[in-house]
């Protein structure tokens, strides 16, 4: 009785697990597929060319737009000197609402009465 019913939960365990083996293999076999089936796809001859030369468009439009970059960075430089970044005013740091500008406004004064009726 013992036997049977432990060959039972073993025969359970092996079917579990080998039923979810067989799911993923069909999970990776069906990823290779779709990706073969796009590769194929984008890999023909007829959309090899255009997808080659948008990537040399790209490509050289970058590249200039880096050169062009560096050309005004290094032109800005020998002009000006570096400038600070302007930080905003602490006090507008928080809530954008109106409610904080109304109290910022009044330099902070602001009755409750005034925050509950508006």
């Amino acid at each position: 009785m013992i036997y049977a019913m432990l060959q039972a939960v073993s025969t359970a365990i092996y079917t579990t697990f080998s039923t979810l083996w067989h799911i993923e293999q069909l999970l990776i076999n069906f990823m290779m597929f779709c990706f073969f089936l796009v590769l194929r796809i984008a890999c023909h001859p007829f959309m090899l060319i255009p997808m080659l030369l948008g990537a040399v468009y790209f490509v050289r439009k970058m590249l200039q737009r880096r050169k062009a970059q560096m050309g005004t960075e290094l032109a800005a430089s020998r002009i000006m000197p570096a400038r600070t970044p302007r930080i905003r005013s602490y006090r507008s740091a928080g809530s954008l609402s109106s409610r904080s500008r109304d109290s910022i406004a009044s330099g902070g004064n602001a009755s409750e009465e005034e925050h509950i009726h508006t």
